[in-house]
């Protein structure tokens, strides 16, 4: 009687997270937030083939319109993980001030880069942050970030606003 009571307990279980994980999916839809959809095609031998698919968003005009606030507001995600303060400490994941153009792994020895991101190099411009911070496992695979990403390219260009303020001489905004 008690294995009757065990193995029906897990049903409910699988059988609950199941419905709420589907009524998730029905109520929401990160394409909606997609303004233009490109695909870019390379010609090899004659034949075209599908190489890249992309989402292309007009950073300019979403920087344009962020919100500082907003921002602001939205980091209150990232603070379990990341300082913002000048000389600020790392936590789990780096410190935050001055990241918007500094060069990725931008605290060199001070903080333990994933291999992954040490490996990425480059810099945190615009373009980059915003392909980071809508998936961060799928822009550097590998990543120690834990973070699934944020859908609405607004909230990350709010984000990405306030990201831009931290720091004694902020990046010009894209055209």
């Amino acid at each position: 009687m008690e294995l009757n009571k065990i193995a029906a307990s897990i049903l409910l279980s699988g059988l609950i997270i199941v419905t709420i994980s589907n009524v998730v999916d029905v109520l929401y839809s990160p394409e909606k937030y997609k303004i233009e959809h490109q695909t870019i095609v390379a010609a090899g031998g004659g034949e075209s083939q599908q190489r890249i698919e992309q989402v292309a968003l007009d950073i300019g005009v979403l920087m344009q319109n962020a919100s500082f606030e907003k921002g602001k507001s939205a980091a209150k995600k990232c603070i379990a993980c990341h300082s913002f303060e000048k000389s600020g400490a790392n936590k789990v994941g780096p410190n935050l001030w001055n990241i918007v153009g500094n060069k990725k792994a931008h605290l060199g020895n001070s903080f333990n880069y994933s291999k992954a991101i040490l490996e990425k190099g480059g810099k945190w411009g615009y373009e980059e942050l915003f392909t980071f911070l809508k998936n961060p496992k799928a822009y550097i695979k590998g990543t120690r970030m834990a973070f699934s990403g944020i859908s609405n390219p607004q909230e990350i260009a709010d984000l990405v606003s306030y990201l831009r303020q931290l720091s004694d001489s902020p990046v010009d905004l894209p055209k």
